[in-house]
């Protein structure tokens, strides 16, 4: 299996999918850190991202590996309200103190996606799903 942690620590930029009153929304998104099968992230609690990941808590990230495979994960949705995620995603972007000025505004929250499921798609090897 692809290993997904390595390229989601490289802090990539993706499309995260989230489920809205419409339906489907995607945007761009970077991840922050991945570890033990989940992949986190943060964002505003006045956010319409954040605002579909409470109704709706379930995510898609795709990104684009510069060195092939396509990979998306996929899985549940959990906020994480400990101050040491917060803390370490303004360690991982410090232009989150422009933003929200310390981890500590209750505005600033940490998600991450319980990933249960990894696909990727290459010319070479074609589709390949994993589950967790």
């Amino acid at each position: 299996m692809i290993n997904f942690e390595e390229i989601l620590n490289k802090k990539v930029n993706g499309v995260l999918a989230t489920i809205g009153e419409n339906g489907p929304q995607t945007r761009v998104f970077q991840s922050l850190w991945s570890e033990n099968n989940k992949v986190y992230f943060c964002t505003g609690s006045q956010k319409d991202v954040f605002k579909q990941l409470v109704s709706n808590p379930k995510a898609s990230y795709c990104v684009e590996n510069k060195f092939s495979p396509v990979m998306s994960v996929n899985g549940d949705v959990s906020i994480i309200e400990e101050m040491e995620y917060k803390e370490r995603a303004f360690q991982i972007l410090p232009m989150l103190k422009n933003l929200y000025q310390e981890p500590t505004n209750p505005n600033f929250k940490v998600f991450c996606i319980n990933i249960k499921q990894v696909k990727t798609f290459s010319y070479a090897e074609g589709p390949k799903e994993y589950s967790l």
